[in-house]
């Protein structure tokens, strides 16, 4: 942040405030202004998924708890044998999600995001969280990190909290209220992020029981919080997913063996059977966890407290007061798969929402009938990886067919034949464009 930075001299931010309580809501100023971004936005990492294994020489079966955290853009070692050898220090794969996630946010906001010298100074912390089977006290824990107020704080200035829903992410912000001196200005930002491939089984299983006729409020009390693995191949679903008591609703013709893979099936590649299921299940996955977080990421650079001041409203934003209990996920983590409202249509104003906030002008081109911000140069090398990674559902005709999220997430089975369906109807659209793949008169 520039002006944000200017008010934070005597501001102490150190990673053990995390551990503090959570900050007790203060009472809101009148005529407080709201804050935002002010420009630049330091983004730190963590995964739980990282895999220290060869560089650390931990047990493979051990959990590693937040086991690693980077700043946004990180490349470890300073030859290839050193990138190879710390390859293990930070998810790579992570990584690459946040930089898919932050092409849209990055592009209506016109906020600059980068790397902070040191995790303490970073503006947004982005945790995936992971490893999470249900426990309150786990899930204590989690939110024990959640907008967190600042062990030094300006004297004679209000501090206060809020946290948010967003499909499956929990976001913490705390800030600092304006007076009649200076401006209001984020102090920290946090996202716990919780998609995992069990999540996309449950997500596909609550579909096929909606399409049979069950009713939402019979399914989303079947939900379980398991959340364990990242990927969907070779051989990482070690839990039974038959066991999920949403498989009461499985589609017959899904091979739950063929679904889970193992290290046997995988060495023929593509002429193991599954295989092709597996691999577009895999591009399924990835897209909708990129979508999920993009939106996580869109929410906390428009400041929660605008979402509860009415200035912006959003179905895919819950604000709360205070931590989030268990119940309170599932109803809102899901209401993209339980038809609570047009998924595509949210993300569309949530983003130009987004845009409107920060003054970008939206008079030019159109992506896919979204108005988009003008194309601006990268500032750095990190700001170039993000406008340069490539999504699996980035257009090779046009260059900003990058919004995924529009291209029916959603809509795919579990079993091989709906996967492989979804990924040959989205390739098509990939390569010949939206408006060819959709009915005219649907066609914005």
């Amino acid at each position: 942040m520039s002006s944000s930075s200017d008010q934070r001299f005597d501001v102490r931010i150190v990673a053990r405030h995390r551990s503090d309580g959570p900050a007790a809501p203060g009472p809101a100023h009148p005529h407080a202004s709201l804050p935002r971004f002010d420009d630049n936005v330091r983004v730190w990492l963590s995964s739980e998924f990282v895999d220290p294994v060869e560089y650390f020489r931990f047990d493979r079966q051990v959990a590693i708890y937040e086991a690693a955290r980077w700043p946004l853009g990180l490349t470890p070692g300073r030859n290839s044998e050193e990138k190879v050898a710390m390859a293990g220090m930070s998810d790579g794969d992570f990584d690459w999600h946040v930089r898919c996630a932050l092409q849209l946010p990055f592009r209506y906001s016109g906020l600059r995001f980068g790397p902070p010298p040191r995790r303490d100074r970073a503006d947004l912390w982005i945790r995936h969280a992971g490893h999470w089977n249900g426990d309150p006290n786990r899930l204590a824990a989690i939110l024990a990190g959640l907008a967190r107020l600042p062990h030094g704080r300006i004297p004679g200035r209000n501090y206060r909290a809020l946290y948010a829903l967003t499909p499956f992410a929990i976001v913490g912000q705390t800030w600092c209220e304006g007076d009649d001196h200076s401006p209001a200005f984020i102090v920290d930002t946090t996202i716990a992020f919780f998609y995992t491939f069990e999540t996309l089984i449950q997500e596909c299983l609550i579909s096929e029981a909606l399409k049979a006729g069950a009713r939402a409020a019979d399914v989303l009390p079947l939900f379980e919080h398991r959340y364990s693995r990242i990927r969907g191949q070779p051989n990482l679903l070690v839990d039974d997913p038959s066991t999920l008591k949403l498989a009461s609703y499985v589609n017959a013709a899904i091979d739950w063996d063929s679904l889970r893979a193992t290290r046997q099936d995988v060495m023929g590649r593509k002429t193991s059977p599954g295989w092709i299921g597996r691999a577009d299940r895999e591009i399924l996955f990835d897209s909708r966890l990129q979508t999920h977080l993009m939106i996580a990421i869109a929410a906390a650079c428009h400041g929660l407290c605008h979402f509860t001041a009415g200035r912006i409203s959003s179905p895919l934003v819950q604000t709360l007061e205070g931590p989030p209990t268990i119940d309170a996920l599932a109803p809102r983590w899901l209401g993209h798969v339980t038809g609570g409202y047009d998924h595509a249509a949210a993300c569309a104003d949530l983003l130009e929402s987004l845009a409107q906030l920060y003054k970008q002008d939206l008079s030019s081109d159109h992506l896919r009938g979204i108005p988009i911000p003008p194309w601006r140069s990268s500032s750095g090398p990190v700001e170039a990886s993000i406008a340069s990674t490539r999504p699996h559902l980035w257009g090779c005709t046009f260059v900003d067919a990058f919004d995924a999220y529009r291209w029916n997430l959603f809509d795919a089975a579990l079993d091989d034949a709906s996967v492989t369906r979804w990924a040959r109807e989205a390739a098509d659209w990939v390569e010949h464009g939206w408006l060819s793949a959709v009915p005219p008169d649907q066609a914005e």
